[in-house]
């Protein structure tokens, strides 16, 4: 009886353990696409999956990630930038606004490669 015990002890802690190590693994996964800038929002920030698409599509980094200097997408990974930094609620000369920039740069490539979600709710679920 107490064998049986520990086996199922030790089975119930190895799935505990599973599940914890999957679930803080899955979290880096999903990034919820949110900007303080938007005070009245209709809808909840884009849920987005950085896994899915840089590693799983291959979609170059620079498909989304921008900084122009001179023309050129001068971007690299050490440049942790938000899109807002740039990118503001309202146009501002030549710079697309936030809201825009987003929607042109995610849907717009769903479009193009007839893949992903395209309506409001695909990306923004209540």
């Amino acid at each position: 009886m107490k064998k049986n015990n520990i086996v199922l002890y030790a089975a119930i802690a190895g799935l505990a353990l599973l599940w914890f190590v999957c679930s803080a693994y899955a979290q880096d996964e999903i990034k919820l696409l949110k900007n303080d800038s938007f005070i009245d929002r209709e809808r909840p920030g884009a849920v987005f999956s950085h896994t899915l698409h840089a590693d799983k599509a291959g979609i170059d980094c620079l498909a989304c990630h921008h900084i122009y200097k001179n023309g050129e997408n001068v971007w690299d990974d050490s440049a942790e930038t938000e899109c807002a930094e740039c990118h503001k609620v309202e146009s501002g000369g030549k710079t697309m606004p936030l809201m825009k920039a987003f929607h042109t740069n995610c849907k717009g490539c769903h479009e193009k490669e007839n893949k992903g979600p395209l309506t409001c709710g695909e990306c923004h679920p209540k």
